[in-house]
């Protein structure tokens, strides 16, 4: 389902936030606290495609998976597979009896390739 939203003014505040999220993440990390830290590498990768939407279509789709985000923008092959492998700690995170257990190799590894969406929508950005 898609939202109508602001337009560029909008994405960038969208971008800036998923840049925060990465911030959240990597103090998560420090703290100890690995599925804190899955969950705001994951927010970081679907601010930044969420803005990359708004910036292109004035919209953006209500959705978690990061893997459709990606592929609704025509993201290449690596972004499709750093989208495939963070996508689910979104589950993990917030259903303990659904995902894995989240440790901080796995907190690190995640964030690494959110953070690699995140550079990919920068560079789309501009």
């Amino acid at each position: 389902m898609a939202s109508k939203g602001p337009t560029s003014a909008g994405a960038k505040e969208w971008f800036r936030r998923a840049r925060r999220n990465l911030r959240i993440a990597s103090s998560m990390l420090d703290a100890g606290f690995g599925d804190g830290a899955g969950f705001y590498a994951h927010q970081g990768a679907e601010f930044a495609l969420k803005a990359l939407q708004i910036l292109r279509t004035g919209t953006f789709d209500r959705v978690h998976d990061l893997t459709k985000l990606a592929r609704d923008l025509g993201a290449p092959p690596r972004i499709m597979r750093l989208a495939s492998d963070v996508t689910p700690l979104y589950t993990a995170s917030r259903y303990p009896d659904i995902g894995r257990r989240i440790t901080r190799r796995l907190a690190e590894t995640t964030l690494e390739k959110a953070k690699g969406i995140v550079r990919w929508v920068r560079r789309q950005m501009v």
